[in-house]
């Protein structure tokens, strides 16, 4: 498993991870790897790069590093439950990780508590909705907003400085397998398929859809006023 993120900081580069613990660098024009950041030996969830700080998940751990100094990581945090993925936020003032049973914790750096709260849809009517959550992605246009995606299809946009919800999309035909913004946070990617963590999973042909989900759209659900997409 493959697990990438482009490097803004730098032009042309590309961090990957992967299950046998080794997280490089790759220069995008060539077919070789340029350097070998981290050789962890760990099991390699998910990966998140902001600026110079690159965030791995492995079990129920975060690993901070510094891609200026990487003769180790500068921060480990043990979160106390499995780690589906881990996403910085839109600048290098936290972080959230979601979980295999439905929570997502939002990290501070000023904060070691954190906050953790259950992705339950609207639908579920507060039952229990033990899913893992697959994705997380930060507007970048608006900050402490965010949106999750979960192995039953669901999306969820939510104000992370208020903790509360803002609102949920339609559900879509398969898991939610990954979540992207444009870089003028207008426009969500929402990529549904099969993820391989059920062996009753429909495998139906991948799908990519996107949504506008913008600054506009998530004030105007956090006002209570209707919204036309």
């Amino acid at each position: 498993m493959i697990i990438k993120h482009y490097l803004h900081t730098f032009v042309g580069k590309v961090i990957t991870a992967g299950w046998d613990g080794k997280v490089l660098s790759w220069d995008s024009r060539s077919a070789e790897a340029s350097q070998d950041l981290v050789d962890s030996n760990l099991h390699v969830e998910s990966l998140s790069v902001c600026g110079v700080e690159v965030l791995m998940s492995t079990g129920s751990s975060v690993h901070k590093y510094d891609l200026r100094k990487l003769d180790g990581a500068i921060q480990d945090l043990s979160m106390g439950f499995w780690i589906r993925c881990v996403r910085s936020m839109t600048s290098p003032k936290g972080f959230a990780v979601g979980s295999v049973d439905g929570h997502v914790t939002l990290q501070s750096n000023s904060d070691e508590m954190g906050y953790t709260f259950r992705c339950i849809p609207k639908s579920k009517k507060g039952k229990h909705h033990l899913v893992t959550v697959n994705d997380i992605a930060f507007n970048p246009s608006l900050p402490g907003a965010f949106v999750t995606g979960d192995y039953e299809g669901y999306v969820i946009a939510w104000d992370g400085s208020s903790r509360k919800r803002l609102l949920e999309l339609p559900r879509y035909p398969n898991s939610v397998a990954s979540l992207s913004y444009n870089h003028t946070g207008e426009l969500l990617a929402v990529a549904s398929s099969y993820t391989y963590q059920e062996s009753n999973e429909l495998e139906d042909h991948p799908q990519i859809y996107i949504q506008k989900l913008g600054e506009s759209h998530l004030k105007c659900a956090s006002s209570g006023s209707s919204c036309r997409r």
